[in-house]
């Protein structure tokens, strides 16, 4: 098998992950849900590139948070089906990752557009 048909194949498989992810995890389609208004508005507003770079790098932060803890939803659902306290806790601590980069993306988020809204009022 060549390089390329390699490389290929994990490409594929990486794409078929994030189309699992987004079509079995209402969360991951709420956080992509919400990140395209946030660009819409970024164009309107004309963000500069350094506003773009943390915007793009919290929308990242967020789904790929998200991703993680799909996988971990995943894992978990595959080795029990019963209720475990480590799965428990596994489980709340993907949850939280996903929580805290949420927060930190929103106060980004505020810092950004705030001063923009306030011009345009």
């Amino acid at each position: 098998m060549s390089r390329f048909s390699r490389l290929r194949k994990k490409f594929k498989y990486a794409f078929r992950g994030l189309y699992i992810a987004f079509t079995s995890d209402n969360s991951f389609k709420i956080h992509f849900g919400v990140a395209i208004p946030v660009i819409i508005l970024g164009f309107l507003l004309s963000f500069n590139p350094y506003e773009w770079i943390v915007i793009i790098f919290c929308i990242g932060l967020v789904l790929i948070s998200e991703l993680f803890n799909t996988a971990i939803e995943f894992l978990v659902r595959m080795f029990t089906g019963e209720y475990h306290k480590l799965a428990e806790k596994l489980l709340d601590i993907s949850a939280g990752a996903v929580l805290l980069s949420s927060i930190i993306s929103i106060l980004l988020g505020l810092i950004i557009f705030i001063p923009h809204f306030i011009r345009t009022v």
